[in-house]
């Protein structure tokens, strides 16, 4: 009985210093979209609170003081730039303007905090790193401070994730993040996905490993081969994905889903809100473009077709729109607010609806609500987001350019239908039905890193990450098979010849 009491005793004391263990944390987060940064923001405090010590380079220090929690705050170095309604978001634009970005992201290792942390010497035991196209630019900080790396995509995949981590992705089945279509992909639309597959491996492998190349060499010292090299130290990456939800294929243990990290417990809405909201007789509809699409880019025209479509509702409609220098008359049943507090009036019960730009963030908290959407798409993974929505028909999606009054009333009635009410709620349904929380799923597998950071950088990745491209599809080992083949047929062909 003493044995056993004892065995107890030094359990708890195991768990309680497993718990209480703190480690030195480095979170590099140089995004200046707010809705990114959301998504780590929970690990943040998370961590904190279990006892973990953090420095934070962002553009979005907390505002509220934490004994464990200090920032480096990189706010102005990289103006916050909004997409245009109706800019030009093709292939070449994009590696276009992801080239540009990278030289103004690589102006924070000029800035004197980050120049001085850096050759202070200090030892951290991880570093958490926004997983975007920045990510190149800041892996090489791991080293730096003796620490391994783990990075963090706000969005469901990216293209460099699989080739990171050493994991092969078929075209035939993978859509790629800038296609136009869902999971199911037709003959044509497989094309469609290969054609755009080859041309972001041309555009990140070749035209940005330039761009990188220099920026590492000008600011590390170090000769990099290819972008994907220069990431060759990340250990895992947590992506805003969760198969159920979203996309489902063979996977490696070091691409981690996170997604819904970013949805917290509702608060109470603001009153102004609540009345207008307890007012509605049959019920609220939701519309918002993000944070990120430029609403001023939002044609004048386009803004009276969507005023129109609802003032022929019966419900009421809460729109997030700064129209202060719009001179536009409002429809009764509309009220326009500059922000709204997105996943609290999502949660409230007479909330029907959310006409939204199909961003990752949005998307995750309608569902975790259970709302049917009317997406608008813009620029990058929106298209591709709405297409996964109207592919399990708890969507229906608006083109921007074709977006007309009648257009938009008629798919507001239609994903407002029982079958996509019922879809949604299914969804909801698989989309909560998880061993563990996103919360819990991420702390794990962040102090998984730091409990083995000595084995942890190949640890979670395949093999493939050693092998060159004819090792990988095997063209060597076919070659030595069919090489024989090929001279008996050679030699059987040349003899007959002879004795004719």
């Amino acid at each position: 009985m003493k044995s056993i009491s004892f065995a107890g005793v030094v359990f708890c004391a195991l768990a309680i210093s497993q718990q209480t263990w703190s480690s030195e944390i480095l979170v590099i987060f140089p995004t200046t979209a707010q809705s990114h940064y959301r998504v780590i923001r929970p690990l943040i405090h998370s961590l904190l609170d279990r006892g973990h010590k953090i420095l934070a380079i962002t553009n979005f220090p907390d505002t509220v003081e934490r004994a464990n929690l200090s920032h480096i705050d990189i706010t102005g170095l990289k103006p916050h730039s909004k997409f245009k309604t109706t800019g030009d978001y093709g292939i070449i634009k994009m590696i276009s303007r992801i080239s540009k970005n990278a030289h103004t992201y690589a102006t924070i290792l000029n800035h004197p905090p980050v120049v001085k942390l850096l050759q202070s010497g200090r030892k951290f035991d991880l570093v958490i790193a926004e997983f975007f196209t920045s990510t190149p630019i800041f892996a090489p900080i791991a080293a730096a401070v003796d620490a391994p790396i783990v990075g963090f995509c706000p969005m469901i995949s990216f293209p460099w994730i699989h080739e990171v981590m050493g994991m092969e992705t078929t075209m035939s089945y993978m859509p790629s993040l800038i296609s136009a279509s869902g999971n199911h992909m037709s003959f044509f639309q497989r094309i469609s996905n290969t054609l755009n597959s080859v041309v972001i491996d041309i555009g990140f492998n070749w035209i940005y490993t330039r761009v990188i190349r220099d920026i590492i060499k000008h600011h590390y010292g170090i000769e990099t081969e290819s972008v994907i090299k220069s990431m060759a130290n990340l250990s895992m990456i947590m992506t805003n994905n969760y198969h159920s939800v979203f996309l489902s294929y063979p996977t490696l243990p070091g691409i981690v889903e996170v997604g819904g990290i970013h949805v917290i417990d509702e608060k109470p809405v603001p009153q102004d809100l609540n009345d207008f909201i307890n007012n509605a007789d049959h019920g609220v509809i939701l519309f918002s473009l993000g944070s990120i699409v430029s609403e001023e880019s939002l044609g004048t025209d386009k803004l009276y077709n969507i005023l129109d479509a609802f003032t022929k509702l019966k419900q009421r409609v809460i729109m997030k729109f700064d129209i202060e220098k719009r001179n536009i008359q409002l429809p009764v049943n509309v009220k326009v607010v500059k922000w709204f507090p997105q996943r609290d009036l999502l949660a409230h019960p007479k909330v029907l609806l959310f006409i939204t730009h199909a961003g990752m963030m949005s998307v995750i908290e309608t569902i975790h609500c259970g709302k049917p959407i009317v997406a608008i798409p813009i620029f990058g993974d929106q298209i591709f987001n709405s297409h996964l929505l109207v592919e399990k028909q708890v969507a229906v999606i608006l083109e921007y350019k074709h977006l007309e009054s009648d257009q938009l009333f008629n798919a507001i009635n239609e994903a407002l239908t029982e079958k996509y009410i019922i879809n949604m709620k299914k969804l909801q349904q698989l989309y909560n039905d998880r061993p563990h929380s996103p919360l819990e799923t991420a702390v794990y597998w962040t102090e998984y890193i730091t409990r083995n950071k000595n084995e942890s950088k190949e640890l979670l990745k395949s093999q493939k990450i050693h092998l060159n491209l004819h090792q990988s599809y095997l063209i060597d080992v076919f070659t030595v098979l069919l090489l024989p083949l090929i001279i008996a047929i050679y030699i059987t062909l040349w003899t007959m010849k002879r004795l004719r």
